[in-house]
């Protein structure tokens, strides 16, 4: 058995066809020319060169509902007691209009916004893991090592520059503000991060064990070798 293909060219229904019939004529849709647009309308179904039986019916649907809007329109008004305002035959058929326009308009954006996320890719969300680490305390010679490690030799210059003075109290204060930002326990190294050269790297270890004698903070470290953290101590938390 055959099938027939059938394509309502340019159009996605009688609604469509009108909407760009008024669009093509700068038409006001509150204020339609109901004969003017029925005849273009009529034009265009005679046009039709293919048919679709369920499309075709819309179409003649809505040709039978402009001649009957346009048959009102013509026939004279009888005089009538009632002193109400007659209603406009066109309204039924502007409200069809102007929801179909929204609708065609919402459906745009959400075509758009499909396209744009064709291109667009997401993975599920990544467990993170809980890990708590015991850390022991650490002895003073530890952390002169630790120290010592960091300043080397390297970090000595042969140029001659101005004398720069940094105060230890100071930077104890830098350091217990880099604590307040970083949930109360940060690296050894991130302290003397905070330092841009040797003197005061060496102000900020001594600013290090001024807040461990007066029991500010404490210094843990897991086993030999690994890295060394600096808490603030829990009497101190605000």
């Amino acid at each position: 058995m055959d099938t027939y293909k059938i394509r309502v060219q340019d159009f996605e229904g009688p609604l469509d066809l009108l909407i760009q019939l008024i669009e093509k004529d700068k038409i006001d849709i509150y204020d339609i020319p109901i004969v003017s647009i029925t005849e273009q309308y009529i034009s265009y179904i005679n046009d039709m060169k293919e048919y679709n039986l369920d499309i075709a019916s819309e179409f003649l649907l809505m040709a039978a509902i402009l001649l009957q809007i346009k048959s009102k329109m013509l026939l004279p008004k009888m005089p009538s007691e009632n002193e109400e305002e007659e209603v406009d035959p066109r309204q039924m058929l502007v409200e069809m209009l102007v929801e179909y326009r929204k609708v065609k308009a919402r459906s745009i954006k959400m075509r758009e916004a499909m396209d744009t996320a064709a291109y667009s890719f997401t993975r599920k969300p990544m467990p993170i893991p809980n890990v708590r680490r015991r850390l022991k305390p650490m002895s003073l010679d530890d952390l002169l090592t630790a120290v010592a490690a960091l300043v080397s030799d390297e970090d000595i210059s042969t140029q001659i520059i101005a004398r720069q003075e940094f105060h230890v109290h100071d930077k104890m204060n830098e350091i217990l503000d880099l604590l307040g930002t970083h949930n109360n326990a940060i690296a050894f190294t991130q302290a003397l991060d905070i330092a841009n050269n040797r003197s005061e790297k060496i102000a900020a270890f001594l600013a290090v064990l001024e807040l461990l004698r007066l029991k500010k903070i404490s210094i843990r470290q897991k086993e030999a070798y690994a890295p060394i953290y600096l808490f603030l101590r829990e009497d101190n938390l605000s």
